[in-house]
């Protein structure tokens, strides 16, 4: 079906027209009533703010009353006053008011009054003390706008902080970290500012025995701007408890553990065994766990000062450990010794196995041509999952994946197309366990005065928090009458969750086996695609000593709605084969090259870097917007990154409007990529990645979900490729005498980003969610000129006046694409 765009255009230009002149709904108000359409922050007088508008964003959610949103240009109140009139609403009608409606926000001056005061009461709060709010508005045709007038005046700041308290104990803590106070000279005097000073202060003294201790014994803060000019001189008091002179400081004293916590239980009969200092109570026969694994959990050590570190870090230990469904950790003080704090830990156990599965489902376009066979992919995981392997909190988990993508189409092509079985089982020991002692070493060798290659910091992170995994899987692929090839892993390396926020991923040992078998149909293709042919092989991955490190950070939402989602890897293999080879060279004064039969030694590094930011624009909408960079390179005797190890886009997941590596290189055109009746799995690949993805994200109705989004990108190769014009990453353009027939392959790499957009639907069941978005290409990586020789800007754009369904791509997945 063709689409002519001018008179779809003219279309939809006029139903927007009729629905918003038939959807006023100034006919519903009264006559002294007036819809708020607009409030607006208009900031007053001469003085700089800083950071102005993040201020201004913090300003407006003091907002009493806000304008009604829009569903598909339509005033959502629309609906509310529609059904609102009917006197038996249907059940059509109830639920439109129900999830579309929305009742009218109808000007009240007494409500804007109060935005205004309480705009004021946060600016004395941030430290303008002088500032001042005024409201006013105006009407026009039944709507009302609201302007608020802000004269925040100077910024009081800090000219000096003071710290008391007749506690002498406390007073010698507070002073030993008093530079690290928040309430530095020359800050603003913001009333945030004092509230992460009392919780500084709070966690310093409960981290040195103060169990006690909270932030509302911190009296308000004193201030002095009588004697500087637009400074205050602050005065920070601790006061003691009520009735006493100073604060008790408490040591830990009895540990007890109940490992199998039952309240229904008589305690004076369950038995008591120590161990390493600390109280198992119960019969150690039917302990869930060994006692080494929960001493190994527990940072609270008897006769030491308490601290909340400890006790936080004890909690967060024994949760991670899997084995234990809830953790309760109690405290009260001694009733031999009021300074003394006994611990008991309840700890009610988790099923040891658990059995789950999983099914995912995607669609795959495979061309531009109506004719061509699409694929329709459904795969099955079950997995299972042990929490206490070997009686010492150990956790595998084994999952197994089935899938398979077909043709469902009728025409005379093979219905069966891809096989995908994967098997992979991860071992996860609930501690640290150096290998080779490589950490440790690290974090003895000095690079400076204070500081060395592992900081102590990471070392003791890492004692802490690392889990020790063993994994090992097993992939098998079979395309059709194509190729097929096992791929067998193994490695050892550390699951390091730092933070709520930050997580690191690192493999020492790894050994990865490749072995490709090829059909005939696609022998003939690797014989005109040298490129491809050289890194499609038989291939061992070893790295002894070091794989790979992976750094996942993903920050809490702010004020503002924002958050972000850094991920970032490095990977190296074959350097220790490579050194290997190295030295026996040069002790024999040879130039072998280190093989093991028919199979090669891969060797190559990889970097990948990933960025997202969200933003969250209303309740009904995010924007989201993602950069990635990867860049891959052989060294050592190795000629090409291994195919697998090889960087691509397009797909689901990166850029919908063509098919997973049926993107570039650069500006080459596969003829396979454009070939109407191929079927293939698209293999273009190369050593440098960049795509950028942005995407507005909006509610519809009910669980429906919609998105518009633009993609961008290409993969190059760092080398020349003779084979594949185009393909090179350059920064300016280059004339390539080995195409003449190809236009713009000599093009920058800038002139060889496509572009794709559309639109998605987004199903929203809770647990899951499901995705349909068709991608449209707009920019070519490469130019289809009418002359040659005179090659435009708009050569590279796609002309739309003859769009077909079929020039979409669509796409099916699970989840958001990033």
């Amino acid at each position: 079906m063709l689409i002519n765009l001018g008179k779809c255009y003219t279309f939809l230009l006029f139903c927007t027209v009729l629905a918003l002149t038939s959807c006023n709904t100034s006919k519903f108000l009264a006559e002294d009533e007036y819809l708020l359409e607009k409030n607006n922050i208009k900031f007053q007088g001469k003085e700089k703010i800083k950071n102005k508008g993040t201020l201004k964003y913090n300003l407006s959610s003091f907002y009493k009353q806000r304008p009604n949103g829009n569903f598909l240009f339509v005033p959502r109140e629309w609906y509310h006053f529609k059904t609102e009139a009917q006197e038996n609403p249907s059940k059509f009608q109830r639920w439109q008011q129900r999830v579309l409606g929305e009742p009218p926000s109808i000007y009240d001056e007494e409500l804007a009054s109060a935005t205004a005061e309480a705009m004021q009461y946060y600016l004395e709060y941030k430290g303008y003390f002088n500032a001042s709010v005024v409201n006013d508005h105006y009407y026009k045709r039944h709507k009302a706008f609201v302007n608020y007038y802000i004269h925040p005046g100077t910024l009081f700041r800090i000219d000096t902080i003071a710290f008391s308290s007749q506690d002498t104990m406390v007073q010698k803590l507070i002073n030993q970290v008093s530079e690290e106070t928040y309430l530095k000279p020359g800050e603003g005097l913001e009333g945030e500012l004092f509230e992460l000073e009392k919780e500084r202060i709070s966690q310093h003294l409960r981290n040195n025995g103060y169990a006690y201790f909270y932030s509302n014994y911190i009296a308000p803060l004193e201030a002095d701007t009588n004697v500087v000019s637009k400074k205050a001189r602050l005065y920070l008091e601790i006061l003691p408890p009520p009735g006493e002179s100073h604060h008790t400081q408490y040591r830990i004293g009895k540990i007890s553990v109940f490992p199998q916590y039952d309240p229904t239980l008589d305690e004076s009969t369950l038995p008591d065994t120590l161990f390493s200092n600390i109280h198992f109570r119960g019969d150690t026969t039917n302990f869930p766990v060994r006692p080494q694994a929960i001493v190994n959990a527990v940072y609270l050590k008897e006769g030491e000062l308490y601290r909340e570190s400890a006790y936080n870090q004890t909690n967060r230990r024994l949760s991670a450990l899997g084995v234990f469904r809830f953790v309760r950790i109690k405290y009260e003080p001694s009733t031999q010794d009021s300074s003394i704090l006994d611990f008991r830990i309840e700890l009610t156990s988790n099923p040891k196995l658990e059995v789950g599965i999983d099914f995912e489902l995607n669609y795959t376009n495979r061309s531009t041509s109506s004719a061509t066979a699409d694929l329709l992919g459904v795969s099955i995981s079950p997995s299972l999952k042990n929490r206490n392997m070997f009686n010492g909190a150990e956790l595998l988990i084994s999952n197994l994946s089935v899938g398979v993508e077909v043709n469902p189409s009728s025409n005379n092509a093979r219905f069966w197309n891809t096989i995908d079985l994967n098997l992979q089982t991860d071992l996860y020991f609930p501690k640290f366990l150096d290998y080779l002692g490589i950490w440790r070493r690290m974090n003895r060798i000095k690079t400076g005065k204070n500081s060395r290659l592992v900081g102590n910091g990471f070392y003791r992170t890492m004692q802490e928090n690392a889990a020790t995994r063993l994994r090992a899987s097993y992939n098998f692929l079979l395309l059709l009458d194509f190729y097929q090839y096992n791929f067998f892993n193994a490695s050892f390396g550390y699951d390091i969750q730092k933070s709520s926020t930050d997580r690191y991923l690192i493999n020492h040992l790894a050994i990865d086996y490749l072995r490709p078998e090829t059909q005939p149909d696609f022998d003939r293709i690797l014989e005109s695609n040298p490129f491809l042919e050289r890194s499609f092989g038989e291939q061992l991955f070893v790295s002894i000593l070091f794989r790979d490190i992976n750094y996942v950070k993903r920050s809490r939402i702010s004020r503002k709605g924002e958050s972000y989602f850094l991920g970032t890897s490095v990977e190296v293999a074959g350097a220790e084969i490579f050194a290997g080879n190295a030295i026996y060279n040069a002790v024999r004064s040879s130039k072998d090259t280190l093989t093991l039969g028919n199979v090669n030694f891969a060797q190559y590094a990889k970097f990948d870097f990933d960025l997202r930011y969200y933003k969250q624009i209303s309740p009904q909408s995010t924007f989201a917007a993602r950069f990635n960079i990867g860049i891959a390179r052989p060294y050592g005797y190795a000629t090409d990154v291994p195919y697998v190890k090889q960087f691509f886009v397009g797909g689901p997941n990166s850029i919908r409007a063509w098919a997973a590596r049926g993107l570039g290189p650069g500006g080459y055109i596969d003829s396979l990529t454009v070939n109407s009746n191929n079927r293939l799995l698209f293999y273009q690949t190369g050593d440098l990645k960049l795509e950028f993805n942005l995407e507005y994200r909006f509610d519809l109705l009910w669980r429906l979900k919609g998105a518009l989004f633009l993609d961008g990108g290409n993969v190059w190769t760092f080398q020349r490729d003779p084979d594949r014009c185009g393909s090179q990453f350059l920064f300016s353009r280059r004339s390539e005498m080995d195409c003449p027939d190809q236009p713009g392959a000599g093009d920058p790499f800038y002139k060889q980003i496509a572009l794709g957009a559309g639109f998605g639907f987004r199903f929203d069941f809770t647990y899951f969610i499901f995705r349909l978005d068709l991608g449209l290409p707009i920019r070519s990586p490469f130019p289809s000129p009418d002359d040659p020789d005179n090659i435009r800007e708009w050569d590279y754009w796609y002309d739309f006046s003859g769009i077909k369904l079929k020039d979409f791509n669509f796409n099916i997945g699970l989840g958001y694409p990033f």
